[in-house]
C-alpha cells in the first residue's frame, strides 16, 4: 500500500510540474480541453444518432486523433498533457465497483459458473490473439502488447512496463479491443440469442474491460455490475499469471 501511495504521489508531482511548463501543444491546458471538447461532441453525436458505431469513445477518440494530427503531437506528448486524466483513471476504475456492491447478492448466487467463465475467457481471449500474431511473425513486443488486450488500461500499462513491452502499443491495443467489444459485443450476443444481462455484462467485462463496462451500464445496473466484476477479476488474474508465463 505504501509503495502505491508513493507512486501516486510521484504521478501527482509530475502532473503539477506539467502544468508549470511553458505553454505548448503538449501542455495540459491544451490537451485537456481537447479531450473534454472531443468527448462532449462525441456524446452529442451519439445521442443524436443512437448508433453504437458512434459511441462516445469512438467519436471522441477520432476527434482527439484528428486534433493531435493537426498539432503534430505524438503519444508521449499526448500522455504528458493528459497526465491528470491518467492520474484519475485508477480511482475511476475503482468507482465501477459501486454497481457491483449494489448487486452483490445476485453475483454471489452465480459464483461457480462465473468463475469457470472467467477462467476460460481470461485465458482464451489473449491466447487466440497471441497465436495469430505468432503465426504471422509478430515480434516479442507486439505479442506482449497483445497479452494485455483484455485488461483495463492502468493494468495493461503496468504489465507492459514490467515485461519490458511498449506502453503506447499496449494502450492502443487495449483501446481498440475495448471499442470493438463495446460496439460489436451486444449486437453479437443478441445475434446468438443471448439476452441474459448477467451474461452480457460478464462477456463485456472480460472482452472489453472498462469501455465494455461503460457500455454495460447503459444496458442496466445489473449488467454493469457483472461487467465490473469480470473486468476486475480478469485484470487480477492476468496480472498474476502473465509475468509467470512470460518468463517461461
Amino acid at each position: 500500500m505504501g509503495s502505491e501511495v508513493k507512486l501516486w504521489l510521484e504521478q501527482l508531482t509530475q502532473v503539477s510540474e506539467a502544468f508549470l511548463q511553458p505553454l505548448s501543444t503538449t501542455h495540459p491546458l491544451v490537451i485537456m480541453p481537447l479531450n473534454i471538447l472531443a468527448f462532449w461532441l462525441g456524446l452529442k453525436l451519439y445521442r443524436r444518432t443512437g448508433t453504437p458505431l458512434l459511441h462516445p469513445v469512438v467519436g471522441a477518440s477520432l476527434l482527439v486523433f484528428a486534433g493531435l494530427w493537426l498539432m503534430q503531437v505524438d503519444f508521449s506528448g499526448y500522455r504528458q498533457g493528459s497526465g491528470l486524466l491518467y492520474l484519475l483513471l485508477g480511482p475511476a476504475v475503482v468507482a465501477l465497483a459501486i454497481p457491483l456492491k449494489q448487486n452483490l447478492a445476485t453475483v454471489r448466487r452465480a459464483g461457480w459458473p462465473l468463475m469457470l467463465g472467467l477462467l476460460v475467457g481470461a485465458i482464451l481471449a489473449p491466447l487466440v490473439a497471441v497465436i495469430i500474431a505468432a503465426l504471422l511473425g509478430g515480434s516479442r513486443t507486439v505479442i506482449i502488447a497483445l497479452t494485455t488486450k483484455s485488461v483495463t488500461t492502468p493494468v495493461a500499462l503496468a504489465l507492459a512496463q514490467e515485461l519490458h513491452g511498449i506502453q503506447s502499443l499496449a494502450a492502443g491495443v487495449v483501446a481498440f479491443t475495448g471499442i470493438v467489444g463495446a460496439v460489436g459485443g451486444p449486437s453479437l450476443l443478441r445475434l446468438l440469442g443471448i439476452s441474459d444481462e448477467r451474461i452480457v455484462g460478464f462477456s463485456l467485462g472480460i472482452n472489453a474491460h472498462a469501455i465494455g463496462t461503460v457500455r454495460a451500464l447503459e444496458v442496466s445496473a445489473l449488467c454493469g455490475a457483472f461487467s465490473a466484476l469480470a473486468m476486475g477479476l480478469c485484470g487480477a488474474l492476468t496480472a498474476l499469471l502473465l509475468p509467470v508465463f512470460a518468463t517461461l
